[in-house]
């Protein structure tokens, strides 16, 4: 894991704020074949999928896969998150397992990296924790963080993390997720209903 500090500037992070309040809507997590996602109450954030084409937002994908050394091809879509008082993510894995593993990683691979940005730090709690390392990362506007949820290829139980409830203002970040392949969520699907289909599923 690795703390960079001024990652992006002052101009970016406001910015992606305001494309954040734009499109954000309640935060979903993966779910079951049949409902693909769902609303849980183990993450009460707002998420919002960033315009891919916006020129902000493609230099800042570029930035990122530059310092990773992974070809852009492999990184999915930045997504933004907005936390408000009493909001938080409760602990969990980026990594794909078990069935959430075949049914988005079949043709991407799973998550390598993770890589997060903080757009602010004018608020009260909301600290990124990693339970199994003793770590809490508190926000720093600017700043990046950076971790592997592989090691070795296996996923790396090390990084599950929580963001802790906002006591009071509003949290921004924005999440950026890396693929071992080249990222094709529509083809994952696709990989998927075709090995449903043919009863050639494995659990991993």
């Amino acid at each position: 894991m690795k703390e960079i500090k001024n990652f992006i500037n002052k101009t970016e992070t406001e910015y992606l704020i305001k494309m954040i309040d734009k499109y954000a809507s309640k935060s979903m997590v993966v779910g079951t074949p049949k409902e693909k996602n769902k609303y849980s109450l183990s993450r009460t954030s707002y998420t919002a999928n960033l315009i891919h084409n916006d020129p902000t937002v493609q230099t800042i994908h570029k930035r990122i896969s530059k310092y990773l050394g992974i070809n852009l091809k492999k990184g999915e879509s930045l997504q933004g998150q907005r936390y408000e008082a009493g909001q938080y993510f409760k602990d969990h894995q980026d990594y794909f397992k078990g069935e959430h593993y075949n049914m988005n990683c079949l043709a991407s691979g799973n998550r390598t990296y993770t890589f997060m940005l903080y757009l602010n730090d004018n608020f009260e709690g909301g600290s990124t924790n990693f339970p199994h390392l003793n770590k809490e990362i508190k926000a720093e506007t600017g700043k990046a963080l950076v971790w592997n949820n592989l090691q070795h290829g296996i996923p790396n139980e090390y990084m599950t993390h929580s963001g802790t409830e906002v006591i009071s203002g509003t949290k921004y970040i924005i999440t950026s997720w890396w693929r071992e392949n080249q990222w094709d969520g529509g083809q994952d699907i696709k990989e998927y209903e075709k090995k449903l289909k043919s009863n050639q599923l494995s659990i991993i």
